[in-house]
């Protein structure tokens, strides 16, 4: 039942409707901007921003995909969401493997293919980060379509959608701001539109579950999930960056070392120059050669140059003139030597400036070439032959105390220096010698000393992302707890049966119930604000005001005020309330709560006075029957003594004529106190359930005997009157006693009394009606007052007047009710409810 409550609420939908297919809308206008961009060639469409993804042509298929499935969840049309969502999530697992192997999607190999020469567009597939998105948002889809969604799939379709929102979110906010740039989280860079459309369907699914707790203040069932996400995909960001930031202080070391490795060699390298310019300067002024000076001079150069091998003269046949050891040339070095003089043309002309070259094969890779104007020997040229591992390795050597340094040249290793590094960052810089290109390669090793702070941010990040998460949940949790508790709370408050009311210091009602509405004639709502002693029920009495006002300052001060109040305005009846003030005190401040209860007095009032009237009554019949007993013996004797002496009174007797009236003066007195006796006499039995129709039928029977000398007659119905009643057998006679019979004494001469006994709903009605004259307006009230009467003081049945009176007691004591009308066709009916569930008085049973 539940369940399908729950599948008409998400089809139906709710206030939020129009806000979910807005955000479906501009998901949908989010696609126009890449599409026209990559068909018309406009690069600045696609690529919006330089931090963000360009956007893909196989988002156009994502994204109508996701947005249709929602409008058609709003729309009503389940199955057309539902295959839009399954065709999403084809889509995005097909989007993904594509990314993983590095390999466009179909459409944005077609866009490619059709792009004019000299369009600038990115190349690429869709970024792996929107298909996962749009997997996560196609998931809850599926889950909200289903044919009865019910709570766990409400629950897994909001941590989706909010794991959705939360990486989508982060991930446009860590984009706008450049924090991807060079992190390993990169790769999850999307593209502007595709984040943008997945943030809006994320927020609109997250919209379209149901919120059993809507109408309270309760956090959202998937706002932990959001936030927990949201937080540890932060702290992800954060740690990613700083550990980017370490990397990047490791290139900037790497860096200073190889520009110092590189300065130191370019300074060494001048050096030679310069030994090999002296050297040519000193040869070109030389009209002869001394072996003696060669040999001792330049060897000493060589010999004082680091990096500097062997000096050659060269002439421009590419025959050595002179060398510092000739004899321990390879011959491969001076076959490269004479081979660079050819290809260079020497004899025709003298090099103006110097260069060098380099040597392959041989030990000595670089070459120095040092012209020499000479006039004795024409174009010649002085050669340095180079170690180029010999002219670094000192400057590396200098540098790899902490690092692990390699030199090489293209895949070539030359050496490597420093403490062994299997992993860690590497930094490449290249190292120019002349015509020879090295590179270096530096590393820091794992356990090098470096910065604690991007994994204590990653350890601290996640632990207070769980405790983020755990105490939302439990935040959540508690407030359920409480809402409920005060569920259970308003709903004794609001169905008790006497007024409640919570009132601050000032004495300003906080909540009402509903019992509180109903005295004061109008929603409960509305006392709210409304101080106690200006309540509705006061009718502005300034006076009780003020006393109601002293009693709530007497409560404050701590003492439980307790008073009875009789409430007039506007009623037909007067209520009669007895209301208590009760503080709730604070060991600090004292009371500041103060709960008001009002108890209504009136129906235990009204029954307290029928019974003291109904107990004056019994007492007086009680004594008045008693007189009746007194009173009929000796009455007996006298009328029997009167027989005797009537019949010698002969009838020609002057005073013959009081004989009658003494007989019928003594029959009257006999009556009356007969049906004293008979109206008065104690019942006996204690059984609190009558039959009506046996009752009825008694006293019907009876009456007609007692006024068979009367034309009346008396009709009875009871062919729909209820077996039993819950009220003692002689109340229920006394009733129909004394009403039938006032009927019959006010029916004219062949009239009828009608006696009707029905049941009407709870409660069994008696109505006795006659043709009488009826009851004067002006009279109506006083009708069922005490000794009060309208019959004839000269008719032998005329009563003192109580018998309305006990009779209306007697049905009020029992909780019914008496009426008096007036027939349409002359007369008068009475009318007595008698409920058919007896009257709770609140005594145990």
């Amino acid at each position: 039942m539940h369940a399908s409550r729950s599948t008409e609420w998400l089809l139906t939908g709710s206030r939020l409707v129009p806000l979910s297919r807005w955000l479906a809308y501009t998901a949908l206008l989010l696609v126009v901007p890449g599409l026209l961009g990559w068909i018309l060639g406009v690069h600045w469409l696609v690529h919006p921003l330089s931090t963000f993804a360009p956007a893909r042509v196989g988002g156009v298929a994502l994204i109508p995909a996701a947005a249709g499935a929602m409008l058609a969840l709003l729309a009503g049309r389940r199955k057309i969401a539902r295959v839009l969502a399954v065709l999403c999530v084809v889509l995005s697992v097909i989007t993904i493997a594509l990314v993983m192997r590095g390999v466009p999607t179909p459409l944005d190999g077609l866009v490619l293919q059709r792009q004019p020469d000299g369009v600038d567009v990115a190349v690429g597939s869709i970024p792996i980060s929107i298909g996962i998105l749009f997997l996560l948002y196609a998931a809850g889809m599926l889950l909200l379509t289903g044919a009865r969604p019910g709570e766990q799939a409400a629950l897994l379709a909001g941590a989706l959608a909010s794991s959705q929102v939360a990486l989508a979110g982060v991930l446009f906010l860590a984009q706008l701001a450049g924090l991807l740039i060079d992190t390993g989280l990169e790769p999850l860079a999307g593209s502007l539109h595709g984040l943008l459309a997945a943030l809006a369907l994320g927020v609109a699914l997250l919209e379209r579950l149901p919120q059993r707790e809507s109408g309270g203040h309760a956090p959202p069932r998937w706002l932990p999930a959001l936030v927990g996400v949201s937080s540890a995909l932060v702290v992800l960001v954060l740690w990613q960056v700083l550990v980017a930031r370490e990397q990047a202080q490791v290139r900037d070391r790497s860096a200073i070392t190889a520009q110092a490795v590189d300065r130191g060699l370019q300074r060494q390298y001048r050096s030679i120059e310069r030994t090999l310019a002296s050297a040519a300067a000193y040869l070109g002024e030389l009209r002869t050669v001394d072996d003696a000076m060669w040999h001792a001079g330049l060897r000493r150069m060589v010999e004082g140059t680091e990096g500097l091998r062997h000096i050659l003269w060269v002439d421009s046949a590419g025959t050595v003139l002179r060398s510092t050891s000739a004899d321990t040339l390879p011959s491969r070095v001076l076959d490269a030597v004479r081979t660079h003089v050819r290809s260079q043309q020497l004899r025709g002309e003298t090099p103006v400036r110097r260069y060098s070259t380099t040597l392959s094969p041989g030990p000595w890779p670089l070459a120095l070439w040092v012209p020499v104007p000479s006039a004795f020997r024409g174009t010649t040229a002085v050669v340095g032959l180079l170690d180029d591992v010999a002219l670094v390795r000192p400057f590396v050597n200098e540098v790899a105390r902490d690092v692990w340094v390699r030199v090489r040249a293209a895949d070539t290793t030359l050496f490597e220096v420093g403490r062994t590094a299997t992993a860690g960052p590497r930094f490449t810089a290249p190292l120019q010698i002349g015509a020879r290109a090295l590179a270096i390669d530096i590393v820091e090793p794992v356990d090098a000393p470096h910065s604690p702070l991007p994994e204590v941010v990653l350890a601290l990040g996640l632990t207070v992302s769980m405790l983020l998460t755990t105490t939302l949940w439990l935040h959540r949790r508690i407030w359920l707890q409480r809402f409920e508790e005060s569920q259970r709370f308003r709903t004794v408050f609001d169905t008790a049966f006497q007024v409640q009311l919570l009132l601050d210091a000032n004495g300003m009602v906080l909540e009402a119930n509903r019992a509180a509405g109903e005295l004061a004639a109008m929603p409960p709502a509305q006392l709210a604000g409304v101080p106690f002693w200006h309540a509705p029920w006061w009718d502005g009495d300034a006076d009780t005001a003020e006393r109601v006002q002293e009693r709530f300052g007497r409560a404050c001060g701590g003492e439980i005020q307790r008073f009875e109040v009789e409430l007039t305005a506007g009623r037909e009846r007067a209520v009669t309330m007895d209301f208590s003030l009760k503080p709730l005190n604070d060991s600090n401040t004292g009371a500041h709560r103060v709960i008001a209860e009002g108890r209504d007095l009136t129906i235990r009032k009204r029954a307290e006075e029928s019974l003291r009237e109904i107990s004056a009554l019994t007492t007086m019949g009680r004594l008045a029957a008693r007189v009746a007993h007194e009173i009929n013996n000796p009455l007996a004797g006298i009328q029997n003594a009167f027989l005797l002496l009537r019949g010698s009174i002969p009838e020609t007797h002057p005073h013959y004529r009081f004989v009658g009236a003494i007989e019928r003066e003594i029959a009257r007195i006999a009556a009356v106190t007969r049906q004293l006796y008979e109206t008065y006499r104690p019942d006996q039995s204690t059984a609190t359930q009558s039959s009506v129709i046996l009752a009825v039928s008694d006293a019907v029977s009876f009456l007609e005997q007692v006024n068979r000398g009367r034309p009346v007659h008396i009709k009875m119905d009871v062919s729909q009157a209820p077996s039993l009643v819950p009220v003692p057998d002689a109340l229920l006679r006394q009733t129909l006693y004394n009403l039938v019979q006032n009927a019959v004494e006010v029916s004219p001469a062949h009239g009828t009394v009608t006696v009707c006994a029905v049941q009407e709903g709870e409660s069994c009605v008696l109505r006795v009606a006659d043709e009488g004259p009826g009851v004067p307006p002006a009279i109506r009230d006083r009708i069922f007052d005490p000794f009060f009467s309208t019959k004839d003081r000269t008719v032998k049945t005329a009563g003192m007047g109580i018998g309305l009176a006990l009779v209306r007691q007697s049905v009020l004591a029992v909780g019914g009710t008496i009426a008096v009308h007036d027939r349409a066709g002359g007369g008068t009916e009475f009318e007595v409810r008698l409920p058919m569930t007896p009257l709770d008085t609140g005594a145990l049973r």
